[in-house]
C-alpha cells in the first residue's frame, strides 16, 4: 500500500489516491509512521502535481508543514524549483497569517531563501506580497535573502528583492551584515558584480559604502586587493565616484575618555592589521573553502614542483656536471698513473668482512667534503619525493589506482638510474639518494601503521576481559 501511494503521488493520479482512502481512510497518517522520511504531499510537490497536491492538502492539511529527511518543506521544494501555482496553493490552504513563509527548515532557510537560492522571481513576488516580514529573516549563516541572492550570482532576483525593499521602506536592510560582516555590497565586489554593484551604489542612498566586515575591510579594500581584469578597474571606478574609501582613510571618532595614541603608533598599528587581514583573506580557511578546491590547489603545486625537481634532476646545472667530469678525469689519472697501495696487514682478530670495509671506508672519505652537487642531490630528489607522495595521498580512491602509482614509482626509478648516470661514482650518492626517496614515505606511513598497530592490541588486549565478564 505505501509503494501505490507513493506511485500515486509521483504520477498525480487522483482515482488510486481515492481508492487507497476507501480501502484505508487514515492512510496518510499511516503512511507517516510507516515512513517518517518523506510524505506525499513532498513526493507529489517534487513532481509538480498540483492537483494532488490539493487533493492532498485537503484531507491532511497539516502535512504542508511537515519537514523531509533533508530538512525541506512541500512550501521550500516548490520555491526551489519553481512551481508557482502550488506555492499559491499552499499558501492559501494554510491559514490566513501565513506563518508557514517563515518556517525555517534545513540551515535556518525559508522559502524564500531557497527562491533567491535558485533565482525564482515570481515565486519571490508571491511569497513578499503574502508576507513581506519574510524578508527580514535570516539564516544560521546570518544570511538574508539578498545574500543568497550576491553568492548565487541571481542579479535578476536580487534586483527583484532591492525593489521590494524599497516598496517596503527596508533599504537599512542592504547595510545588514552576515556573521562574517559582510553586507551584500561586500558580497557584490568581492564577487565582481557589477551589475549588482551598480544597483547598490547608484540606486539607493541608505546604501553604506564603506563599512567594516569582521576582518577590517571595506568594499574598496576588497575591489583593491587584486586588480587583473577591466571589471575589477571598473568596480574601483565605480566605488571612487561614490565616495568609496579604503579603512586606512576613515577617520573614526574616539571617545575622549579614551588615551591617545602617539600618531606613528596609530598609523603602524592600522598597517600591521591591515597586512593580517590580507594574509587571512588569501590563507586557507576551513569554513569558506572546499575540500574539492582545497585538493585541486595542492594537485597543481605538487604536480608543479615534481616536474621542477625531475627536470633539475635529470638536467642539472652545467657547474655539478663539470664537477663530475673532473672527479671523473681525477679517478681515471690517478688510476693508470698511481700504483695501487700495498695492502693493509690487519691482525685477524680485528678483520671486518671486505664488503663492510670498503663501503665504510669510501663513506667516512666522501663525507669529509660534502661536495655542493651531493647537497643538490639530497635537496632535489627529497623535493621531488615529497610531491610525489602528495599526489599519492590526494587521489587514493581515483580509478585507476593501481596504473597510477605504477607510473609514479616508475618516474621515481626513471629518474633515479639518471641521476646515477649523470653522478660519479661514490657511496655517498647512493646514501643520499635512499635517504631522500624514503623520508618523505617514513614521516606518515610509520605513524599511520603505528596507530593501527596500537588500536590492533588494544582490541586485542580488551577481548581476554570480555570474555571474562561474559563468563562471569
Amino acid at each position: 500500500m505505501e509503494k501505490r501511494l507513493f506511485e500515486a503521488a509521483r504520477t498525480g493520479n487522483i482515482g488510486s489516491l481515492q481508492q487507497l482512502l476507501e480501502e484505508n481512510p487514515l492512510i496518510l497518517a499511516d503512511f507517516a509512521l510507516i515512513s517518517p522520511h518523506e510524505n506525499p504531499l513532498h513526493i507529489a510537490t517534487k513532481a509538480g502535481q498540483l492537483v494532488f497536491v490539493q487533493e492532498i492538502i485537503r484531507h491532511k492539511p497539516e502535512l504542508a508543514r511537515e519537514l523531509n529527511q533533508d530538512g525541506f518543506r512541500p512550501m521550500d521544494i516548490a520555491s526551489s524549483l519553481g512551481y508557482v501555482e502550488i506555492v499559491k496553493e499552499i499558501l492559501t490552504s494554510t491559514g490566513p497569517d501565513h506563518e508557514i513563509c517563515r518556517m525555517v527548515g534545513r540551515h535556518g532557510r525559508t522559502a524564500l531563501h531557497y527562491a533567491a537560492i535558485q533565482g525564482r522571481v515570481e515565486i519571490i513576488d508571491e511569497l513578499l506580497s503574502s508576507c513581506a516580514e519574510s524578508i527580514k529573516d535570516v539564516t544560521v549563516l546570518g544570511e538574508t535573502a539578498l545574500h543568497l541572492a550576491v553568492k548565487h550570482y541571481k542579479i535578476e532576483a536580487f534586483r527583484k528583492l532591492v525593489g521590494w525593499l524599497q516598496l517596503l521602506g527596508l533599504e537599512e536592510l542592504l547595510n545588514y551584515g552576515d556573521n562574517d560582516g559582510n553586507t551584500v555590497l561586500h558580497l557584490a565586489v568581492s564577487r565582481k558584480q557589477l551589475e549588482s554593484v551598480e544597483l547598490l551604489v547608484g540606486g539607493s542612498n541608505s546604501m553604506e559604502l564603506n563599512g567594516l566586515n569582521s576582518r577590517g575591510l571595506t568594499a574598496m579594500d576588497i575591489a583593491e586587493i587584486v586588480i587583473e581584469s577591466p571589471i575589477d578597474v571598473q568596480l574601483k571606478e565605480i566605488l571612487r565616484c561614490a565616495g568609496g574609501l579604503g579603512a586606512q582613510n576613515i577617520t573614526s571618532s574616539v571617545s575622549q575618555l579614551a588615551p591617545v595614541p602617539p600618531l606613528e603608533r596609530v598609523a603602524t598599528i592600522h598597517q600591521n592589521r591591515q597586512e593580517e587581514d590580507w594574509f587571512k583573506y588569501f590563507r586557507f580557511q576551513m569554513q569558506r573553502d572546499s575540500p574539492s578546491d582545497t585538493r585541486n590547489a595542492l594537485l597543481v603545486v605538487a604536480a608543479l614542483i615534481a616536474t621542477v625537481t625531475f627536470q633539475a634532476g635529470v638536467n642539472p646545472p652545467n657547474a655539478f656536471l663539470q664537477e663530475s667530469n673532473q672527479k671523473n678525469s681525477t679517478t681515471t689519472s690517478d688510476t693508470t698513473v698511481t700504483p695501487p697501495p700495498p695492502p693493509l696487514l690487519i691482525p685477524p682478530q680485528r678483520r671486518m668482512p671486505t664488503a663492510t670495509t670498503t663501503f665504510l671506508a669510501a663513506l667516512f672519505a666522501n663525507s669529509a667534503s660534502l661536495a655542493p652537487s651531493n647537497l643538490f642531490l639530497l635537496g632535489n630528489t627529497m623535493g621531488l619525493t615529497a610531491s610525489l607522495s602528495i599526489i599519492i595521498y590526494l587521489t587514493s580512491g581515483f580509478p585507476f589506482q593501481r596504473e597510477l602509482q605504477l607510473s609514479i614509482y616508475s618516474m621515481m626509478f626513471a629518474y633515479g638510474c639518471s641521476v646515477d648516470a649523470i653522478k660519479p661514482d661514490g657511496a655517498l650518492k647512493h646514501v643520499f639518494l635512499g635517504i631522500a626517496f624514503f623520508l618523505p614515505f617514513m614521516l606518515r606511513w610509520p605513524p599511520m601503521w603505528g596507530k593501527r598497530l596500537w588500536r590492533w592490541w588494544k582490541k586485542q588486549r580488551g577481548e581476554p576481559h570480555m570474555n571474562r565478564r561474559r563468563q562471569l
